[in-house]
């Protein structure tokens, strides 16, 4: 059962990290910097619970093969998130496109992991 509720933290998390898109485009400046301020570690955050997740949730249930596969395509992509914002030097202007990119796969991919959950 605690991998349910860890599951259900690691989407609140990432609802977070998403909304510093909303905190950016909006005019509230004192959001926008709150969210600034607490993307980092919250994606670090995500990280650790999401591995947390995965693990016990293999453990309990093995042959849930396409929520397994789902659950470890969302860990690479959070995974390759993290990569691309260590890596904006490198990837210069191009890394925030990348990074916007793989935050929308990341929706649409946690959108099929749970309707596929449950059912």
């Amino acid at each position: 059962m605690i991998h349910h509720w860890l599951g259900w933290i690691s989407l609140g998390v990432c609802i977070l990290l998403l909304a510093k898109y909303i905190g950016r485009i909006s005019n509230n400046k004192k959001v926008n910097q709150l969210l600034r301020k607490i993307h980092k570690p919250l994606g670090m955050m995500v990280i650790g619970i999401a591995t947390i997740h995965g693990v016990i949730s293999f453990i309990k249930n093995p042959q849930a093969i396409i929520q397994n596969i789902t659950g470890l395509s969302l860990f690479v992509l959070i995974f390759n998130l993290a990569i691309t914002f260590y890596a904006r030097k490198r990837l210069k202007v191009k890394w925030f496109q990348i990074h916007r990119y793989l935050a929308i796969l990341l929706c649409i991919l946690m959108a099929i992991h749970i309707i596929l959950s449950f059912s």
